[in-house]
């Protein structure tokens, strides 16, 4: 799907949706891009390119292996990448180059891609989203318009979770879909054991299967 006035169009998998291993559809939430405009036409692909290196091995990433690994078991394989993958919808929320990691987006960033995830959102329809990074849910989760649903409880025996969360965990409800955070997947707190705790249950609060 193509959305326009975007600087990077969302990646949305083949099988996104009801027809996805998770069987609802599955929005992740990430916060940037780094790097350098290549043009229009190319900026508007590239969250697509970098999922499909990912998936074909091309190209190698921890915060994308982690986020897999949060929802599944493995992601050794191109048959297992591919599954994931195409099973769920990625959106970068600022849409904006930033120079390097560690460089925090402005506030004229932050408006300009609040009414862009809105919009995301209408035309996905997601059941539950996930942001991986915990400063973007802030943001988001300050909103009137987002009201807060009933939190996550973390099974007290999660030892791995309980390492870097605290139950309850927080979710709003944005449109149709329920939504919460985990840390950045490459974080000293992030991983993929640490917010499984989160990720499973969200799923399941959502309708969906889960996998892990």
């Amino acid at each position: 799907m193509t959305i326009s006035n975007r600087l990077f169009q969302p990646w949305v998998g083949k099988r996104y949706g009801n027809e996805s291993i998770f069987k609802i559809p599955i929005l992740i939430v990430g916060e940037s891009n780094y790097g350098i405009s290549e043009g229009s036409e190319r900026d508007s692909t590239f969250t697509h390119r970098l999922i499909n290196s990912i998936i074909d091995a091309s190209w190698r990433h921890n915060f994308f292996s982690n986020i897999q690994r949060t929802f599944v078991e493995n992601a050794n394989t191109q048959e297992l990448r591919t599954e994931f993958w195409h099973s769920v919808a990625h959106h970068e929320y600022i849409q904006h180059w930033l120079p390097r990691p560690k460089v925090a987006p402005t506030e004229e960033m932050w408006t300009t891609a609040q009414p862009i995830f809105r919009e995301i959102v209408a035309e996905l329809e997601p059941k539950c989203i996930l942001f991986v990074c915990k400063r973007v849910f802030d943001r988001i989760s300050i909103s009137p318009d987002f009201p807060v649903s009933t939190p996550l409880s973390i099974d007290e025996n999660n030892l791995f979770t309980l390492k870097s969360y605290k139950s309850p965990h927080p979710v709003i409800k944005i449109d149709n879909a329920l939504a919460s955070w985990i840390y950045h997947p490459t974080s000293h707190l992030g991983g993929f054991r640490k917010p499984r705790g989160i990720v499973s249950p969200l799923v399941e609060a959502a309708g969906g299967k889960t996998w892990v």
